[in-house]
């Protein structure tokens, strides 16, 4: 154990020397796979800090033998023998690093013994990389047309020159080499980089991108747009003038929205609603027409709140603003659509579902904010108690079996399941996920979109999964009697299956697999837990004060009338005034022991299992959070049965 402690410090070590990340995001890392249990190393892939190619390279690098690692010299060592910085400098700047733990680069820049051309020009000779002057850089329009601004931010690269497939790009530092050779797959293009010295590439990604729009314009192309218009004007032509003439007042009417759309005040509006949503934590946007107005509501910890109405005059506009971003037909209003966009907003990367609903008062619009940090949760973040964690994670350590997460819609099972698919090892472990839909991109685990409309049903993608020598499956859920039977083969012959059903309680489970035609006894054989959740409520802890509560309210959700102090937020300007900030998990773990094994083979009731099992429920669990302080007895009572 201590020699994997000792190579996973020299791989820490390697990544804060080779300036890949600084000391402080280590420790923070570190410090917070003590309280989630996600990996250190598996937080910062997730976060985009290194890739797994990075991972490699180090382990690699500690395998050399000692004389091939002196060749690879330190950004001190190189910038001594460039004659940029003389040895007492040198050694001043080690004596701060030692002190400080910062990087060695920025000590030498605050210390004034060099510039940051010096550094970038240094390293640029050690990695084998060209060096460009970014006061010389005027980029190509053509090559900002290659790679899109999102795409720019995403991977850190200015594009400047094209020449046939080849892409000159620049970076700011040589540890993004690796990401342009993820975007040369991305892109079907060979990406060249070349290094230059910057301080903050985002702006100068802004600068021209926001020049090539100006010198292109704003208007939006809706020739696209209107494929349909054009095919029923050129039959109008055969049919009468008439309806040539029907046709070119269509044309005309969806040209004023589009150009309505791509308006300063549209543009603004939409701008406003997703920055606003971001701020206040929001999972959802709804925008619903109503009478006289347009609502726009944000969901926050579950409940939904108004936040502003839109006038009739600019409905429409804002409508089609969100369709032109998420890559939706603005001529249909007739139909539901589905669509989606990735948005940088308040510099969090979002990836936001879009689905419209045409309604008597025009189109409901629904808006789902996915915030890929999410994937970072662990075990430890989700609310369970400290004995019930590592009770969880004993059982997600399973070589094979079923374990089963349940619970209504927006209940957070699929961040339990993410959750328990951090635990595992990605590198020594076959992992497949199959979803409807993939919300969350997770690193070094294949992941299957399902998709119906082309017979991709989570049954027969199940089935040829199984084929692929896989460890772990997650299904997204279990909806079918067939999903139900591969599932519970899988979890018999060797597999690790995780997978979510709608149930009200973790007994109930056991009792649905039978409604969907799974025989007792291969449950009973293949089932290994069943996990039942809700999210509550947690009081705000800017405004949370005590208060005695009536003993009517401690009888009605079954906590003794000898408790004095209670907690509630009173309401303040962090939590908007609700008295409620963030969620919190509350669960029941109905593990299968041998005991409850026979009890299900035996075709026993879930209220017999759930009385053998002795397991804490959702209740039992809520209520210990409203002793802690926690949750409030009438979150308690809005989303636990009694």
């Amino acid at each position: 154990m201590s020699d994997e402690r000792n190579n996973e410090n020299n791989i820490a070590e390697r990544l804060v020397k080779g300036e890949y990340i600084t000391q402080e995001e280590l420790e923070k890392v570190r410090e917070r796979e003590k309280t989630s249990g996600v990996p250190w190393h598996k937080q910062l892939i997730q976060m985009g800090k290194v890739t797994f190619s990075v991972i490699e390279d180090v382990l690699r690098y500690e395998w050399h033998p000692r004389d091939v690692q002196e060749k690879h010299k330190s950004l001190g060592m190189a910038l001594l023998d460039e004659g940029v910085i003389t040895k007492n400098q040198l050694e001043e700047a080690l004596r701060v690093q030692k002190r400080t733990n910062r990087l060695l680069g920025n000590i030498l820049l605050e210390l004034g013994y060099v510039t940051r051309e010096d550094i970038c020009k240094t390293l640029a000779k050690q990695h084998n990389l060209e060096y460009l002057d970014i006061k010389t850089v005027k980029p190509d329009p053509s090559a900002l047309n290659a790679i899109s601004e999102a795409l720019a931010r995403r991977y850190q690269v200015l594009p400047v020159y094209v020449e046939g497939d080849k892409v000159g790009v620049v970076i700011s530092t040589p540890q993004n080499v690796q990401k342009t050779k993820d975007l040369s797959v991305l892109t079907g293009k060979r990406i060249y980089p070349m290094l230059t010295a910057v301080e903050d590439m985002n702006a100068i990604i802004e600068k021209w991108y926001r020049g090539l729009s100006m010198t292109s314009g704003n208007n939006i192309d809706i020739k696209p747009i209107f494929k349909e218009v054009k095919r029923e004007e050129k039959t109008a032509e055969k049919k009468g003038k008439e309806k040539v003439m029907a046709g070119e007042a269509l044309d005309k009417r969806f040209e004023q929205i589009a150009k309505e759309a791509s308006g300063t005040s549209a543009i603004n509006t939409v701008k406003t609603i997703l920055e606003g949503a971001v701020k206040a934590g929001a999972t959802d946007i709804h925008l619903d027409p109503q009478e006289p107005e347009m609502r726009v509501r944000y969901r926050i910890d579950g409940i939904l709140h108004d936040v502003m109405s839109i006038p009739p005059s600019m409905q429409n506009a804002v409508v089609s603003r969100i369709k032109i971003l998420s890559d939706l037909d603005i001529t249909e209003t007739r139909h539901p659509q589905d669509g989606h966009m990735n948005l940088e907003v308040e510099d969090k990367e979002l990836d936001i579902r879009v689905a419209t609903l045409p309604t008597f008062l025009g189109e409901r619009v629904v808006l789902r904010l996915l915030d890929q940090s999410s994937v970072l949760s662990g075990i430890g973040d989700l609310g369970i108690s400290e004995k019930e964690q590592n009770r969880l994670i004993k059982l997600i350590a399973q070589p094979y079996g079923m374990i089963l997460v349940t619970g209504p819609t927006g209940s957070g099972k699929t961040t339990t399941l993410y959750a328990a698919l951090n635990q595992k090892n990605v590198m020594t472990e076959s992992i497949v996920t199959l979803e409807d839909p993939v919300e969350y991109q997770l690193s070094g685990i294949n992941q299957v979109q399902i998709d119906p409309d082309i017979n991709v049903t989570f049954a027969n993608t199940l089935r040829a999964a199984l084929r692929q020598d896989v460890d772990v499956i997650l299904v997204g859920e279990i909806r079918d009697t067939e999903t139900a039977h591969i599932a519970i083969r899988a979890a018999m012959t060797g597999h690790l299956v995780f997978s979510t059903l709608h149930t009200n309680d973790a007994p109930d489970a056991i009792n649905t697999l039978r409604n969907m035609g799974i025989p007792s006894y291969l449950i009973s054989s293949a089932l290994t837990a069943v996990i039942a959740q809700r999210l509550v409520r947690r009081i705000c802890e800017e405004c949370k004060v005590p208060y005695k509560p009536s003993t009517s309210m401690l009888k009605e959700v079954g906590l003794p009338t000898s408790i004095k102090t209670l907690y509630r937020g009173k309401g303040c300007n962090h939590c908007y005034h609700t008295g409620y900030k963030g969620r919190t998990g509350i669960f029941e773990i109905l593990e299968v022991t041998p005991q409850i094994r026979k009890l299900i083979a035996e075709e026993a009731s879930p209220e017999t299992i759930a009385q053998t099992a002795k397991m804490k429920t959702m209740a039992d669990h809520c209520r210990e959070k409203i002793k802690e302080g926690i949750v409030t007895p009438e979150e308690f009572l809005r989303v636990v049965r009694l």
